[in-house]
């Protein structure tokens, strides 16, 4: 059973027609300029990647960072290739990167252009492959124009990049004073571009100052996505922000992990193995790895609803994590079986380290998924577990009313459920909510806790996050702790409907004692008092005035017999004196002789009644004369028949012929 409920979206903040004309307009002009830069920038790598590095590969030795030296230019002819097929090659994955960012640049563009986050993050894709993949420059020679162009498009591309952390995914500022690191970022990161490409002159250690401070500020503004998350984002904003998270944590580590590749190349003597790795980085970084941030983004702001990101997020830890931890392995053994036989690049070595690998892998791999499993998940993956924990949680409840909060808090807690809540039902058509946990979201699951075959509760559970459905684990899981947890609701029903029956005897109790003492003070009270007043002016005129004295003693004695008739009243409604006398059925029958003038009651006992508790025998005694007295004052009956009996219990039934 699911229950709906509206969700209140967030909108984008919309700009105003002549303003979306004017960004429009400056949108196209940074895009072409990249568009150009980006040419320029391929065009000029093809140029130096024909030419065989002849000192020190890489940019420090003044070769472009992707040309080979003349030894790999052998093993490419050793393999039919030349050095233009390698150059075309190399060219592929920033082709790819341009291609992916401009059509998801330009899709955001056509679905959300009219807002200020639209235009944003669709420019920001647009500049990224200039300041990523490319962003050399060496096309620009010494000319201060074309410096001045490309430092300025670098900076823009930069500014956009850091600008849509501190942005997404509504287009505000949260909190409202992020702006200011913001700023502070931007001027910052303009400085340290105009250091790079000497426009400005900054000392060394002033130059290592500015990028640690850049680095900060841009993990600051990563972090506000989590202080958004957490707490100023409703849940769209929420399952946005996942997707962001994962899209810039994705590329930070991918651009890490190439450099780190990429640079490990460099070190390895020219040959087959440097270029074996430099290729397979170059193209897994950028083919595949860099893409990873605007397909984020991009659902994150068009599609978000139909992707769930959280199966995505745990592959992404349980497999980075083993592969952190395989090279971390992996650079251990080696280093240190070599350190110890001071060896290095030995085979056997390089064996006896894949071994270990092998063998932990498993293992590892296993303590990785439970681990990010209880991270996201809750003990999903350990019912026994949760099951003892629950256990143990309702074992240790302070009160009987604090059962069923626990109760619920213990489901959502363990299972990272956002939302719980257990109703009860108050009629046979009516329940209300007995404790809940969380806020309500769109979409709840309803379990049924069903007790000896009746229903007992309910629980509503929302899933881990917007738009997500429970998968059949969860929902095995939830099916056993409904069947488990319904023996603690009935249990817990029964303690109140206890402590309600206690409470309702205490107030009848306290009733009744309040009834006596007011028949006792306004009834017999009186009649006694005026009692002791005639019996005392009697004693007076005994000698002067027998007469009187003769009179005043007649209405004492009628007055005491009324005063005894009214202890009998009392006595009687506190316990008929036939029931002493008579039994339950002799008592029933002696009340029935009373109105055999009126109807023909009959009373009818099947078997002989056990020795029964005297709060019963009263109970059923006073059923029977009111249903009698109803018999005769409403029904227009002429035959009423009332049957007593033991049926594990006290069976009493009363049937008459009338209309009522």
């Amino acid at each position: 059973m699911l229950l709906k409920n509206a969700a209140t979206p967030s909108t984008p903040t919309q700009t105003r027609p002549v303003v979306r004309w004017l960004a429009l307009g400056g949108w196209m002009l940074v895009a072409l300029a990249n568009l150009l830069f980006f040419l320029f920038d391929l065009i000029s790598d093809y140029s130096q990647m024909l030419v065989p590095c002849a000192g020190v590969l890489g940019m420090a030795g003044g070769c472009n960072f992707l040309a080979i030296s003349s030894e790999e230019v052998a093993v490419l002819s050793s393999w039919g290739l030349t050095l233009q097929n390698y150059a075309a090659v190399m060219l592929i994955p920033p082709v790819i990167c341009l291609l992916a960012y401009w059509a998801l640049g330009g899709l955001i563009l056509w679905r959300q252009g009219t807002s200020r986050l639209g235009l944003t993050v669709s420019l920001a894709l647009i500049v990224l492959p200039v300041s990523t993949i490319s962003g050399s420059h060496d096309w620009s020679g010494n000319n201060p124009t074309l410096i001045f162009l490309a430092v300025t498009v670098a900076i823009l591309g930069n500014v956009i990049m850091i600008g849509f952390l501190y942005l997404l995914p509504n287009g505000r500022f949260s909190p409202q004073w992020a702006y200011i690191p913001l700023t502070g970022t931007i001027m910052l990161v303009a400085a340290l571009s105009l250091d790079v490409n000497g426009i400005i002159a900054l000392s060394a250690q002033t130059s290592s100052l500015l990028q640690i401070i850049i680095v900060g500020l841009v993990l600051f503004g990563g972090s506000l996505q989590i202080y958004r998350y957490l707490r100023d984002a409703n849940t769209e904003e929420r399952q946005q922000t996942k997707w962001i998270i994962f899209g810039v944590v994705s590329y930070v580590v991918t651009v890490m992990l190439w450099v780190l590749i990429f640079g490990s190349a460099l070190v390895i003597p020219a040959g087959r193995p440097r270029l074996l790795v430099n290729l397979c980085s170059w193209f897994f970084a950028g083919s595949f790895l860099l893409l990873i941030l605007p397909a984020a983004i991009t659902i994150a702001i068009l599609r978000y609803k139909l992707w769930n990101i959280d199966p995505i997020i745990n592959r992404t830890l349980v497999y980075g994590g083993l592969t952190l931890m395989v090279v971390l392995l992996y650079i251990l053994t080696v280093g240190g079986l070599g350190l110890l036989f001071r060896s290095s690049g030995s085979l056997p070595i390089s064996l006896i380290a894949t071994g270990l690998i092998a063998v932990a892998f498993h293992p590892v791999r296993e303590r990785l998924q439970r681990g990010v499993n209880r991270l996201m998940y809750g003990q999903r993956d350990d019912p026994v577990g949760m099951l003892t924990h629950l256990a143990q949680r309702l074992e240790t409840a302070d009160s009987p009313e604090s059962i069923l909060p626990t109760l619920v808090e213990t489901i959502a807690t363990t299972l990272k459920l956002p939302y719980a809540a257990l109703w009860l039902p108050q009629t046979e058509s009516q329940w209300e909510p007995a404790a809940v946990f969380g806020q309500q979201t769109d979409d709840l699951l309803m379990i049924p806790l069903l007790h000896q075959n009746r229903e007992v509760g309910r629980l509503f559970v929302a899933p881990r996050g917007p738009g997500e459905r429970f998968s059949q684990e969860d929902e095995r899981l939830l099916a056993t702790i409904a069947q488990l947890s319904a023996t603690s609701v009935q249990a817990a029903q029964l303690t109140f409907e206890l402590q309600q029956s206690r409470r309702q005897l205490v107030t009848s109790r306290e009733e009744e004692r309040r009834r006596l003492r007011r028949d006792l003070h306004d009834g017999l009270g009186p009649v006694l008092a005026a009692v002791a007043l005639q019996a005392d002016t009697a004693r007076d005129l005994t000698d002067s005035d027998p007469a009187e004295t003769k009179a005043i003693l007649n209405d004492i004695m009628d007055q005491a017999q009324t005063a005894v008739s009214d202890v009998r009243r009392l006595v009687y409604n506190l316990r008929p004196p036939a029931l002493d006398e008579l039994g339950l059925a002799g008592a029933l029958r002696q009340l029935a002789q009373t109105v055999q003038h009126q109807v023909a009651i009959t009373i009818d006992t099947q078997g002989r009644l056990p020795p029964l508790p005297a709060a019963v025998e009263v109970a059923a005694y006073r059923i029977a004369q009111e249903a009698m007295h109803n018999v005769v004052k409403h029904a227009r009956a002429s035959r009423c028949t009332v049957t007593i009996g033991a049926d594990n219990g006290l069976l009493l039934v009363i049937v008459d012929n009338g209309w009522g």
